[in-house]
């Protein structure tokens, strides 16, 4: 039976566990609920794309997944920028 929260382990670099520890404290959370909340958008964008490249990709292959993950990078900006403005514009 797989358990529901795997605990895995990970080496990172010491900017990053910096920040991790910083953040999480802010947030008053733990590392790990904030790594958990942070990685399945991201993540399950990057499955996305990883699932359109075939195994073995021709040059064809490249130059399609190419134009693809070009759609979702620029769909992923727009929402980060309507994120940027929710969170700067003033309230009145």
């Amino acid at each position: 039976m797989r358990r529901k929260h795997p605990k895995i382990s990970l080496t990172l670099p010491a900017e990053i566990v910096d920040d991790l520890d910083y953040v999480a404290a802010r947030l008053s959370i733990t590392r790990s609920a904030l790594v958990s909340s942070m990685l399945p958008e991201g993540l399950h964008v990057l499955r996305e794309l990883a699932e359109l490249l075939p195994i073995n990709p021709t040059p064809k292959d490249v130059v399609r997944l190419r134009g693809e993950s070009e759609a979702v990078v620029r769909e992923r900006i727009e929402s980060l920028k309507g994120m940027a403005d929710d969170l700067f514009t003033e309230r009145r």
